[in-house]
This record gives C-alpha cells, structure tokens and sequence, in this order.
C-alpha cells in the first residue's frame, strides 16, 4: 500500500490514507469543540429565545396593528386614550378592535402580568382555548381566565380565589379563577381579566389604556391610515361619545373624548412595535448574535489548546513525515481533510446538548423573562454560525503551527 507520491519534479507529496492521527487524542479535541459550541449555543439560544419572546409578545402577524404610547420607556406602561378604540372599529378594513390595560401583579404570591381585555374582542385576535372551565364575559369582574403555563406556575386552578395585588398602584382585589386557557403564545403565561378590572389594578383612568390593537384587512386599510384618522381625533374637547358596540360594553366602560396631542400616539405592526422597544436600547437580533460569537471566542483559547496539544501529542509521526519529504503545507492540508469532519460532527454535537438542556429548563419555567416563559428559538443560521465557527477555529489552529 502507497502511503505518499512524490511527482515527477520531486517538489509535490500527496499524503494517501496514512492514519498517522491517533483516534483517542482528536477525541479530546473533539470534546473541547462540543463544550464550546454548546456554550455558544445555549448563549445565542438564550438571547434569541428571549428577543423572540418579547417581540412576539402581542403577535407577529402582519395583520396586527398597535396603538400606542410613543413617550413610555416600556410597552407595558404607556397610556393611549379608550376611546380611540371605538372611533377607529369603524374605518373600512378594521375588522376587529382590542383594548387592552396590562397591569403587572403580584397574585397567589407570584409575579404575573394581568391583561385586561374586553373578550369578546380579544378573542378575534388571540385564538384561546378553555382546556378548564369557561371563558369570562366583560361584566364578570369577580373573576379571570388564568393561562396554562401561569397556572402551573401560580399553583392555581378552576374556582380557586386568589388576592391579586397591583405593583404599579397600590390596591389589591380578590378574584375567582372560571377558566384555564391556553393559546400557544406568551399569553399562556397571563391572567385575563374584564378591562376594568385591569384599569383599576393598573391605578389609571377609565378613559385610558394601556394600547390597543387592530385587526386590519391590509388590502383595504394600513398603519398610517390609522394614524391619520387619529390625527384627525387629536386635540378635540371631552364629550360623551356615542356608542358603537354592545350594551353591555357601553355599560362597563365609559366612553368619554379626550384630548391628546398626535404626536404622542403610535400606529404600527404588533412585532415591529415590540422590536422597536428592543432596538430603541440597542438590541437586536445581529447584536445578540455578536455577543454569543464573543462568548464562544472567550472559549476559543481552550479549542487553541487541544488542537496544538494534538500536534504536540504526535511530534513523532509529524517528524517521521517531515524527514521523508512532506512539506508542511501538504502535511496542514492533510491534518485539516482529517480533523474538520471531527469538528463538524463535535459542534453539532454541543448544538444538539445545548438544545436538551435548555428544553429542560424551559418545560422547568426557569428560562424566563418579565415573568413569561421564552420560547425556545432554534434557526439554521445559528447552526450555521455554530459549525463555521469551531470549523474556523480548529483550522486557525492548524494553519498557525509551526511543524517543524
């Protein structure tokens, strides 16, 4: 068996199936690989779950349009005016109108969103699903619908009564729990209450809400005409408007106009008004994913060792092939043919363990954020990035040695 070719000038040497590598120490290197790349990903998956989670919070859907406050430091604090609700289900193309008051609570002694809503509104938005009990109407302000992820984690069920105390005022009140509901969605991880419950939890005035959103038909209407409606809504005196919707919600909420200046509202896509909030402190998705890449070139230095332990581990073959004419170029190339199908097969491998723990931590509720559980976010460009960096690295430290 051929083991090397020397061409016809003498300069060229073809290594051909030589095993000079000893399969127990690439092992150790493909080790150090996995454990980088698995930090890397549970890293980058952390970060993406939780970009995912917050920009996905009131739907990605493109059909989805928010009002809201242009001047709150959070999605979860501003206050756009109730009425504005009333005038706009009217405009062609608005197919469904939502207001709704999140009030961030302390209830059965955990910490929860509450969602006021008016549900038979909400629902055209947000598919829900009763898997216990029964939905709430709008004048049933002794009770709520509690979502399934919050009501494992709140330790509450069907008709239990809990104490539901406001953190952004100071006031409590006693509900009952009618149903359990789950969606697919963050709001598995909230209580939904009638709206006034959440006006009263939230300490602001009947006449507000927290945004609202807009199911729209976007062959017909769009975010800035919405808008210009609502400019041409700014700066008029308080009256009583007339009523457009049911009875019974004319009943429960006040519908009163009330002056604001345009230029404080916002209109846009659910996900882009989300994504704005991150951006606005400089997080994006890019940036996230620049942060996990620092992170796995912090644990670089380790892969960096392996791989010169490797070459240090077979100075004698390396030397034997040296001194029969292998020039060091052939000889990296060859070590790389050799090693980078380890690495490939390594990163996935820490990929793979990453997404195992995390999956444990999720179905756990520990992973996370604003007391809603961040959905596992799992692309190809975070495998990409995973193999191509650990691929780089090993060859890096390859083509840096000195082989002599």
């Amino acid at each position: 068996m051929h083991i090397w070719r020397v061409s016809a000038d003498g300069v060229s040497v073809r290594l051909i199936g030589f095993k000079y590598l000893r399969q127990q120490r690439i092992l150790a290197l493909a080790l150090v690989v996995a454990m980088s790349s698995m930090l890397f990903s549970v890293t980058a998956l952390i970060l993406l779950s939780f970009y995912r989670g917050f920009t996905s919070y009131l739907g990605e859907a493109e059909d989805i349009v928010a009002v809201y406050d242009r001047g709150s430091r959070t999605p979860f604090t501003g206050l756009v005016p109730l009425y504005l609700s009333e005038r706009l289900s009217v405009l062609s193309g608005v197919l469904a109108s939502s207001p709704e008051v999140v009030a961030p609570c302390i209830v059965n002694g955990g910490s929860a969103f509450l969602r006021g809503i008016v549900p038979e509104e909400f629902v055209k938005l947000n598919k829900l699903t009763i898997v216990e009990g029964s939905m709430i109407n709008l004048d049933e302000l002794s009770y709520v619908v509690v979502g399934r992820d919050a009501a494992r984690r709140l330790h509450i069920g069907v008709n239990d009564r809990v104490i539901v105390l406001g953190v952004l005022a100071d006031r409590y009140l006693e509900l009952q729990v009618k149903g359990v509901f789950v969606s697919y969605s963050p709001m598995d991880d909230e209580v939904l209450a009638p709206l006034y419950v959440g006006q009263w939890l939230r300490g602001t005035d009947y006449s507000y809400v927290t945004l609202i959103r807009f199911k729209i038909d976007r062959s017909i209407t769009n975010p800035h005409k919405i808008f210009e409606e609502i400019a041409g809504e700014a700066y008029k005196p308080s009256q009583s408007s007339s009523p457009t919707l049911s009875q019974e919600a004319v009943r429960i909420i006040p519908r009163v106009v009330v002056g604001f200046k345009a230029e404080n509202i916002g209109v846009d896509e659910a996900y882009s008004f989300m994504r704005s909030y991150m951006e606005r402190y400089g997080v994006t998705r890019e940036s996230l994913l620049i942060i996990s890449v620092m992170v796995f070139l912090f644990s670089s230095i380790s892969v960096d060792a392996a791989s010169k332990t490797i070459l240090a581990q077979h100075r004698g073959e390396i030397n034997v092939l040296r001194s029969i004419g292998v020039s060091r170029r052939l000889l990296k190339r060859d070590m790389l043919i050799k090693l980078l199908p380890w690495s490939i097969a390594s990163s996935s491998m820490g990929f793979s363990l990453a997404v195992a723990v995390l999956t444990v931590i999720q179905e756990g509720s520990y992973l996370q954020a604003l007391s809603h559980k961040a959905p596992l976010q799992i692309d190809l460009s975070t495998i990409a990035l995973n193999i191509i960096l650990a691929s780089l690295l090993v060859s890096v430290s390859i083509l840096r040695s000195g082989l002599e």
